[in-house]
């Protein structure tokens, strides 16, 4: 049976926001990799991730960002924190930077002090995001089987065109490749942001009310056969290489 992660229930929107805009904009069409933790503090974690920029920079990260979870989490605390680069290679050669640089052994133990870690994915960009990058943004997690990988993939790429087509330009729908992700990893992952909480649920909205969004997921309910696992999240960016 197969599963696709998908970072947001019907769309993985993600979509990073603020009211400080970038007009800048980075390649994401590599890789990222994905840690999972308890942070005995998140908004502690996220400052420490912010004063050691130098460290995210030398292990070749184009983007990293930390997500706390508000909503289908397991505890308090539940984040995750990701990173871009710019190729596989980039992303695996980051791990041996971790592994062998000195300094960068110090940070991550200077880490574990914040947290307690759940486990590290990387994953495979097959459909990049190329809005505007932005600080601040939400997201919905969404695990889920399909036997159609195709068709559902397919199905998700409908949807957010036709969330585009009616207002929702600010939203965003990103593919990735599970690679490395564990026991039982999935097909594929589809990240969903939205500008934030508010603009999230507002989607949701959507989906319940109007013909042409229920059309749309139509398509992607009919092509999966259960998820696994629901979570919502508020995002923020910690290091930009631009």
């Amino acid at each position: 049976m197969k599963k696709i992660l998908l970072l947001l229930f019907f769309m993985s929107c993600s979509s990073l926001s603020s009211a400080d805009n970038h007009e800048e904009s980075i390649d994401l069409s590599g890789a990222m990799t994905t840690i999972n933790l308890i942070a005995k503090n998140p908004s502690a974690y996220i400052a420490q991730l912010k004063s050691n920029t130098d460290m995210m920079s030398a292990s070749g990260t184009l983007l990293a960002g930390a997500c706390i979870a508000v909503s289908g989490n397991e505890m308090p605390g539940e984040m995750q924190v990701f990173n871009f680069y710019p190729s596989m290679e980039a992303a695996f050669g980051g791990y041996e930077i971790q592994l062998s640089n000195a300094e960068m052994q110090d940070f991550i133990s200077d880490l574990n002090d914040f947290r307690v870690l759940k486990g590290w994915e990387t994953s495979r960009v097959i459909m990049a995001y190329e809005g505007e990058l932005l600080d601040t943004f939400a997201t919905r997690t969404l695990s889920i089987d399909t036997d159609s990988p195709q068709t559902y993939l397919e199905a998700v790429a409908n949807l957010k065109e036709a969330y585009h087509a009616n207002g929702y330009e600010d939203i965003s729908l990103d593919v990735y490749q599970p690679i490395g992700a564990g026991s039982d990893p999935s097909d594929y992952q589809v990240v969903a942001v939205a500008p934030d909480l508010a603009r999230l649920g507002a989607m949701f909205d959507a989906l319940y009310s109007t013909s042409w969004a229920q059309e749309a997921f139509s398509k992607v309910a009919a092509s999966r056969s259960a998820y696994v696992t629901d979570k919502i999240y508020k995002c923020e960016s910690v290091y930009q290489s631009m």
